[in-house]
């Protein structure tokens, strides 16, 4: 029994291998395991690769082409190429130029508050006694807009002995509207303060007096640097001592700091 399914299947096999050899393409040649030629199979008519739309963001420089040649040659190969479409460059931004801080209000740039220190000279004049004084003067203005602030003003004065050791003594003082025209290196002024003035010594018949002071005049402001101007002022100073008016002026020299 035993011998008999092995002759079976030893006939099987027999069989399997005949029909094999018959089917063998003729491109085969008898002996040889070298493949069939590349333009002879179903392979070559693959197309590798599709062209792209027109318009689309790439293109093709040449579509690929496989065709093999009627003799049974090698095929014919064309080069594809993927080249991005020429994008004119974008023009890099200007650099912005440095912020600048804008501290105020409207159509310029600048600081609300003023603040002037500086010297002053004033020619007092009273029918109880006259003198050339020298002070110093401290103002301070705040802006409430292009044109329009408000000013408030401190003189203080001293001149030499009028009589055996006595010295005059002047302290003005006021605040008022200030009108500027404010330009990047010029500002223009006027202003209009009153208030009050504080006379030394005692004279025979009067003690030191207190009184009416009322100050016009304007000037002009250089700005040397964005916070420090420098100014000149012109003044004239009318006060009321004694029981009588004294018209007297002023002129003064001043730096000025912006903030």
């Amino acid at each position: 029994m035993n011998r008999l399914l092995l002759s079976l299947l030893l006939g099987c096999a027999g069989v399997c291998a005949a029909q094999a050899q018959e089917n063998t393409p003729a491109t085969y040649s008898a002996g040889s395991n070298a493949a069939a030629n590349f333009s002879a199979t179903s392979a070559a008519r693959v197309p590798l690769v599709q062209p792209l739309a027109q318009g689309g963001p790439l293109f093709t420089a040449n579509a690929l082409d496989l065709a093999a040649s009627n003799t049974g040659g090698p095929a014919t190969v064309t080069t594809a190429l993927a080249l991005p479409m020429a994008v004119p460059a974008e023009p890099s931004p200007e650099p912005s130029p440095a912020p600048r801080p804008r501290f105020i209000y409207s159509d310029r740039d600048d600081f609300r508050w003023q603040l002037g220190l500086g010297v002053s000279f004033e020619r007092f004049r009273s029918s109880i006694y006259s003198a050339s004084a020298v002070g110093t003067t401290t103002s301070l203005a705040y802006f409430l807009s292009d044109f329009l602030g408000i000013e408030g003003n401190v003189n203080t004065f001293f001149a030499p002995t009028i009589w055996e050791n006595e010295h005059i003594k002047l302290v003005n003082y006021g605040a008022g509207p200030k009108f500027a025209w404010r330009r990047p290196r010029w500002e223009p002024w006027f202003h209009g303060l009153f208030g009050g003035t504080h006379a030394m010594p005692q004279t025979g018949n009067h003690n030191s007096q207190n009184g009416f002071a009322v100050q016009l005049g304007g000037g002009a402001d250089y700005r040397f640097l964005p916070r420090l101007s420098a100014r000149a002022e012109v003044d004239y100073v009318g006060t009321k001592l004694f029981g009588q008016w004294q018209n007297n002026g002023q002129a003064t020299l001043s730096l000025v700091f912006h903030f």
